[in-house]
């Protein structure tokens, strides 16, 4: 939660001192806004892929699999640039800003994503303190110095580099990537990662910062507190379950394999209703706060915070419908709401509207999600025994 919490209050406490400042005639603000929309789904595009390549390592030191990161880096890095370029294009071709603030846009975005890719060894290695600094880094960044925009992601991928220092000596020998399967794997983020992230970008392109920035921020913290809340406190004795289950493939008996596999299930299906069960206690805190404060901007609040959980819980089923084995599927679903998501907001606009209206069709692809969320884990000794065999 360390975005969430640090740079959920830091902003809101500078903004008034960005006032008066532009860049090429556009407000400082309005930049950073137009590149936090796209930052979370583009990071989900440019970093997803790495966890495959860093897969051969997983077992290795710690300080191999930093050198092997850092051998991949300019990879990484080279592929991040084309879809950067096309979220700058967007900007410029729905805000019609200046050149000097398009170059910014860019520049912005793309050290955001050096920032998230550095932060990747963190997370890898099960360092959440330091992964915690980086977000420290960026957030005491704004608070000293808010008008120096390119300064925040500059600040914090310092505290993720100095500690791999050592092994940057390693860029000199980069490791080559399969063009066609790291595009497949950008692919999958792109959809997968688009269901929670998508509808900040798409306000921003059909409504500049004609909405409740702030409002829509706030509402969205349940859906981050529930997604954090599974992948950093539900799944670890999931992924432990899971690693168990699959060694049991080629060593255990049916009847074994069979109690695992219940095991397994029950645990993933208690992760899931306990990021469901945060987030409707955050949905529950935001609406409070919001009748407390401001009763007139309770309809807006209901449709975000209620439509940001769906997007939360439909993103998770399609993630674990993918890991049983059907990607093709978990891709379908997310994409059917992308789509969806794109035609309302172009179509019916506004931030309640659009929120309510994708709401109406997540429900039905989540009521489905669900379905084959059950079907695909009902009996994952089988499937996952004939997946294995099949690769034979």
């Amino acid at each position: 939660m360390s975005p969430a919490i640090l740079l959920g209050v830091s902003y809101p406490l500078v903004m008034s001192r960005m006032a008066g400042h532009d860049v090429g005639g556009v407000p400082v603000a309005s930049l950073i806004i137009s590149v936090a929309v796209g930052v979370p789904w583009l990071s989900q595009v440019t970093c997803g892929p790495v966890y495959r390549l860093m897969g051969s390592v997983t077992d290795v030191a710690p300080q191999e699999r930093v050198r092997h990161f850092i051998r991949l880096w300019p990879a990484v890095l080279a592929f991040s640039i084309p879809p950067v370029l096309l979220v700058t294009a967007l900007v410029a071709v729905t805000t019609h800003w200046p050149a000097q603030t398009i170059a910014a846009h860019f520049l912005l975005l793309l050290e955001n994503m050096v920032f998230a890719q550095s932060l990747m060894v963190a997370d890898l290695l099960r360092r959440r303190r330091h992964w915690a600094l980086g977000w420290a880094a960026y957030a005491v960044s704004v608070l000293a110095l808010p008008t120096a925009w390119y300064l925040p992601p500059l600040l914090a991928t310092l505290t993720q580099v100095l500690p791999m220092r050592s092994a940057l000596a390693e860029l000199r020998h980069p490791l080559p990537v399969s063009p066609g399967q790291y595009v497949v794997d950008m692919f999958r983020g792109l959809i997968l990662g688009g269901v929670l992230w998508a509808d900040k970008l798409l306000l921003f392109l059909t409504l500049g910062v004609e909405w409740r920035i702030a409002l829509a921020y706030l509402c969205l913290q349940p859906a981050v507190l529930g997604y954090s809340f599974y992948f950093a406190v539900a799944t670890p004795r999931v992924t432990g379950a899971l690693s168990d289950f699959h060694r049991g493939l080629d060593s255990v008996s049916a009847d074994s394999l069979r109690d695992r596999s219940r095991y397994l299930t029950r645990l993933l299906n208690r992760a899931l209703v306990r990021a469901g069960l945060v987030e409707a206690l955050g949905v529950i805190a935001v609406v409070a706060v919001m009748v407390a404060f401001d009763l007139s901007s309770l309809p807006e609040v209901l449709a975000v915070s209620l439509g940001s959980a769906l997007l939360a819980v439909l993103t998770l089923l399609a993630y674990e419908i993918d890991h049983a084995g059907d990607p093709a599927l978990a891709l379908f679903l997310s994409g059917a709401h992308l789509l969806t998501a794109l035609a309302v907001f172009i179509l019916v606009g506004g931030l309640a509207a659009s929120f309510a209206a994708t709401a109406i069709v997540d429900l039905v692809l989540i009521a489905i999600s669900v379905g084959v969320y059950r079907a695909r884990w009902s009996s994952p000794e089988y499937s996952f025994f004939w997946r294995k065999a099949l690769s034979w």
